[in-house]
């Protein structure tokens, strides 16, 4: 069969993506059918993958807003920091699955199906009824299964062993955490401070500026 596959596309080699499909097919019509079950189910996957991506990202902004709040304990935040470094490597995994698997394989089975679709137009074989189309699903399925052992081995995130001190992910996280403190703050204060230290000192200036009078000498009178 993959000879003749090979031949109909006119290929010298057929991407590893398609081959276990084209194999597990018995002629044009199924290995049609195992296509179009395979681009079903990775979009599927994809879809899901992109929703849990933002799940993920909603739950990444929360956490890094509460780790910004004021009265929060050093304790607290390295243990947001953890959850956040988690939930990126969580998102970098998917972003990997979905660019290097599920679009790299959909853009492959998408040629094949348009590829066979125009050839079979071509012929006048009849259709599988329902019955086989549901045994080819079902085979697809399988062959999806084999397929995703080689090409998705690690489904879940290996948590690195919580330390006393916050690795280099977990201390840029924390600064991302440090709300920087409002300008207008300190210069109110300090312009209340000033104003402390010039009241006194203008009140000073005041009585210096102030001139002091002079004791007249009293008026001497003169008897005549």
């Amino acid at each position: 069969m993959l000879d003749k596959i090979r031949k109909m596309l006119g290929v010298k080699d057929l991407p590893e993506e398609v081959t276990p499909l084209y194999r597990g097919a018995r002629n044009e019509r199924e290995a049609l059918v195992l296509l179009k079950e395979a681009r079903r189910r990775d979009e599927s996957r994809r879809r899901r993958a992109m929703a849990d991506l933002e799940e993920l990202d909603r739950a990444e902004e929360e956490l890094l807003e509460e780790g910004k709040g004021e009265s929060i304990s050093e304790s607290r935040k390295l243990m947001l920091a953890r959850r956040i470094k988690e939930i990126r490597w969580k998102m970098q995994e998917l972003n990997n699955r979905i660019e290097n698997i599920y679009n790299k394989r959909l853009k492959v089975l998408n040629e094949h199906v348009a590829s066979l679709e125009t050839i079979l137009e071509l012929t006048s074989e009849a259709l599988p009824d329902k019955k086989t189309m549901e045994d080819m699903a079902i085979k697809a399925k399988q062959l999806l299964e084999d397929l995703d052992k080689t090409k998705e081995l690690a489904e879940g995130i290996a948590l690195a062993p919580e330390t006393a001190q916050p690795d280099d992910e977990e201390k840029e996280i924390l600064r991302e955490m440090e709300r920087p403190a409002p300008e207008t703050e300190p210069v109110r204060e300090k312009a209340s401070e000033k104003k402390e230290e010039v009241r006194p000192v203008r009140e000073k200036e005041r009585k210096a500026e102030v001139p002091t009078r002079e004791k007249e000498p009293p008026e001497i009178m003169f008897e005549e």
